[in-house]
C-alpha cells in the first residue's frame, strides 16, 4: 500500500459519508466534481441512477439551481443522493458507503436506499456500506460482522440471520426489540413534496435599497456620535499627537547641528601664520586649537541633549497618542461590535440562506474598524499633522526665508510625488465601486476548499479548486499586469518628482550661501532644509494608516443599514401577547 500513488489510489474509490459535503455552487458542478471532464447527458446518467434527476428536475433552474452555503438549500435527502451521484459519476471500482443512511429519516431513508438497492444490483463496482442501521444492507451480497475491530461473521443475510446465537441475528432482534421495527407500509405522500423544499438562492437578493446623498450625510454623522462619549481621550490623544509632531521639525534642527558638527573643520596650524587666515584672532595655535575643542564640545552637548529631549518626546507623545486614540477605537469597536451582534441575533432565519456566515463576519470584522475614521482619525491627522508642517515652515522661513519660499513653490510638486508614492504602498480600494463580492469569491473557495478538505481529497480535485481559486482571482482584477505596470510607473514619477526637488532645493541653498555669505550660513541652510523635510515627513506619518474615505462610507452603510434592519419575526422584540 505505501508503494502505490496516492492521488491513482483514491481515484479508485468514490467515496459518501454520513454528512457529505457538497460545494457552493450548483447541483450539475457538485455532481460534475466526480469526474470534471464529465458531459451533461453522464451527470444526467449519474443522477439517474442515484435516483436524483426527477427531483432536480422539479427545481426551476433544474441542474442550474444554487446549493446554498453548507447545503442550506437542499434537504438531506436531496444532498446524499446528490454525493451519490458524484461518487457514480466518478465510475469507481470500489464505492464506499460511510453511514450513508443514518442522519436521514424514514422517508429519504427510503428513497436513498432505493438508489443505493439500484447500485447493488447493477454489478457495475464494488460496494462497501458501513451501517448501524441494518435495514440497508440486507440485501448485499456478504455482510461482516466486527466487533471489538475482529472479524466476527461473515455471509449473506439470510445465512447469518439462520445462525443460532449469532451476531448479527442477535443484532438484528435487539434493534426490533427496542422500537426501530420498520414498518413494511410507507407513506403514500409522494416524494416530490419532501424535495420542493428548496429555496432558489439565485432569486433571493438582498432586498437593500441604495441609499441616496442625504441618508449618508445622516449615517456619516451617527458614526461621528457614536464616538462622543470619547472626548477625555481625545484630548489626551491629540496632546500626544502634537508631541509627536513637533519630534519631526525637531529631529531636522538636531539633525542639521549634528551635519554642522561633522563637517566643521579642524586645521593644522603653523605658528609662523598665527593671527591670519583661520587663526585671526588667535594669539597661538594652542589657543585656536581650545577654541575648537570648546566650539566642539558645546555642540556636541546640544546635539545629546537635541536627542535625548527627541526620544523623550517620542516615547510620552506616542505612548499618550496610542493610550487616548487607541482606547477610544476600540471603545469604539465594541460598541459597533455589540450593535451589530444584537441586529444579527434579531434576523430571521431566512437572512442566513442568502447571507453567507463566512463573508458576515469578515465584513463585520473589517467595517467595525473603519468606523473610527470619521472621528479619531481626522483628529490625530489633524493635530500631529499641523504641529509637525507648520513648526517647520516657521523654522524655514526664520532661519533662510528665500530657502523657504522656493520649497513652498515646488511643495505642492513635491507633495504629489509624496502622494502617489504613498498610495502605491499603502494600497487603493480598487473594488470600492465594485458589487459585493459573492460566494465564488477567491477568500470564499478558500475557506470552503480547507473546510472540506476530506471531500476534496477523496475526489482528488485539488487542481481542479486551485484552477477555480486562480479564474476567481482573475475575475476580481482581471487587469493585473496592467495594473502593476502602472502602480510601477506611478512609483517611479513619485520618486523622480521628489529627488528633482530636493536637487533643486540643494542647489538654491547653495547658490544663496555663496552669494551672501554674510547673512546666510551653513547650519542656517541646512536647519531650514532639514526642518521643512522632516516635518514633511511627519505629514506623510500622520496620513499613514488613514482609512480611504469611499471605502470607510460603504463600511459605514452596510453598518447602519444591518442595524436599522427590521426582520419580520424579531426574537428580540418585547412586543407580543405573552401569558396566555
Amino acid at each position: 500500500m505505501k508503494e502505490i500513488n496516492i492521488k491513482w489510489y483514491r481515484d479508485q474509490i468514490g467515496y459518501v459519508s454520513q454528512e457529505p459535503t457538497l460545494f457552493n455552487t450548483t447541483i450539475g458542478e457538485n455532481i460534475k466534481y466526480g469526474y470534471p471532464k464529465a458531459t451533461q447527458a453522464e451527470i444526467e446518467e449519474a443522477a439517474i441512477q442515484a435516483n436524483a434527476h426527477d427531483f432536480i428536475m422539479s427545481f426551476p433552474n433544474g441542474y442550474d439551481t444554487e446549493v446554498g452555503e453548507n447545503s442550506t438549500q437542499v434537504s438531506g435527502g436531496q444532498k446524499q443522493r446528490i454525493a451519490i451521484a458524484r461518487a457514480i459519476l466518478k465510475k469507481p471500482k470500489i464505492l464506499l458507503l460511510d453511514e450513508a443512511t443514518s442522519a436521514l429519516d424514514t422517508e429519504s431513508e427510503r428513497v436513498v436506499q432505493s438508489a443505493i438497492d439500484n447500485l447493488m444490483e447493477s454489478k457495475n463496482q464494488t460496494i462497501i456500506v458501513i451501517a448501524h442501521r441494518l435495514s440497508t444492507i440486507q440485501n448485499a451480497d456478504r455482510i461482516a460482522v466486527i466487533a471489538d475491530g475482529v472479524l466476527q461473521e461473515i455471509g449473506p443475510h439470510n445465512e447469518l440471520i439462520n445462525k443460532p446465537q449469532g451476531r448479527y441475528k442477535r443484532l438484528v432482534e435487539f434493534q426490533n426489540l427496542t422500537g426501530n421495527e420498520k414498518k413494511s407500509k410507507t407513506k403514500a405522500e409522494d416524494e416530490d413534496e419532501e424535495e420542493n423544499d428548496l429555496i432558489d438562492a439565485s432569486v433571493h437578493g438582498d432586498g437593500q435599497p441604495n441609499e441616496d446623498k442625504e441618508q449618508v450625510k445622516v449615517q456619516s454623522k451617527r458614526a461621528r456620535l457614536l464616538a462622543s462619549d470619547d472626548w477625555g481621550l481625545f484630548c489626551v490623544g491629540s496632546l500626544g499627537a502634537i508631541l509627536a509632531g513637533l519630534v519631526f521639525p525637531g529631529w531636522g534642527v538636531v539633525f542639521a547641528y549634528m551635519i554642522d558638527l561633522l563637517f566643521h573643520p579642524v586645521f593644522d596650524c603653523d605658528e609662523t601664520n598665527v593671527g591670519t587666515g583661520f587663526t585671526e584672532g588667535f594669539s597661538s595655535c594652542q589657543e585656536y586649537w581650545d577654541s575648537e575643542a570648546d566650539w566642539l564640545k558645546d555642540v556636541s552637548l546640544k546635539v545629546t541633549y537635541g536627542w535625548l529631549g527627541l526620544m523623550g518626546a517620542t516615547v510620552f507623545g506616542n505612548v499618550i497618542l496610542f493610550y487616548g486614540f487607541g482606547t477610544a477605537t476600540e471603545r469604539m469597536n465594541k460598541r459597533v461590535r455589540d450593535a451589530v451582534f444584537t441586529a444579527l441575533l434579531r434576523q430571521d432565519i431566512s437572512y442566513y440562506d442568502t447571507h453567507s456566515v463566512a463573508n458576515l463576519s469578515t465584513q463585520i470584522e473589517e467595517d467595525a474598524a473603519m468606523i473610527f475614521s470619521f472621528s479619531g482619525e481626522p483628529i490625530r491627522t489633524l493635530m500631529m499633522t499641523t504641529s509637525s508642517v507648520l513648526v517647520g515652515l516657521i523654522l524655514s522661513f526664520y532661519f533662510m526665508w528665500p530657502f523657504a519660499l522656493l520649497t513652498m513653490a515646488i511643495l505642492p510638486a513635491m507633495g504629489f510625488g509624496a502622494y502617489v508614492e504613498m498610495r502605491t504602498y499603502m494600497g487603493e480600494d480598487e473594488g470600492a465601486d465594485a458589487p459585493k463580492e459573492g460566494e465564488d469569491s477567491a477568500s470564499a473557495i478558500v475557506v470552503e476548499t480547507l473546510l472540506s478538505i476530506r471531500t476534496v481529497a477523496s475526489l482528488t480535485i485539488e487542481k481542479m479548486r486551485s484552477k477555480e481559486y486562480a479564474s476567481a482571482l482573475v475575475r476580481e482584477d482581471p487587469a493585473s499586469i496592467k495594473t502593476n505596470v502602472l502602480k510601477g510607473f506611478s512609483t517611479g514619477l513619485g520618486f523622480l518628482i521628489q529627488l528633482w526637488g530636493m536637487a533643486l532645493m540643494f542647489w538654491w541653498g547653495g547658490w544663496l550661501q555663496s552669494t551672501y555669505p554674510e547673512t546666510y550660513g551653513f547650519r542656517a541652510f541646512l536647519v531650514s532644509m532639514f526642518s521643512l523635510l522632516f516635518s514633511l515627513s511627519g505629514f506623510s506619518v500622520a496620513v499613514m494608516g488613514a482609512t480611504d474615505q469611499v471605502k470607510a462610507q460603504k463600511a459605514a452603510d452596510r453598518i447602519f443599514a444591518l442595524i436599522d434592519r427590521e426582520s419580520p419575526i424579531n426574537s428580540l422584540s418585547d412586543g407580543g401577547k405573552k401569558n396566555l
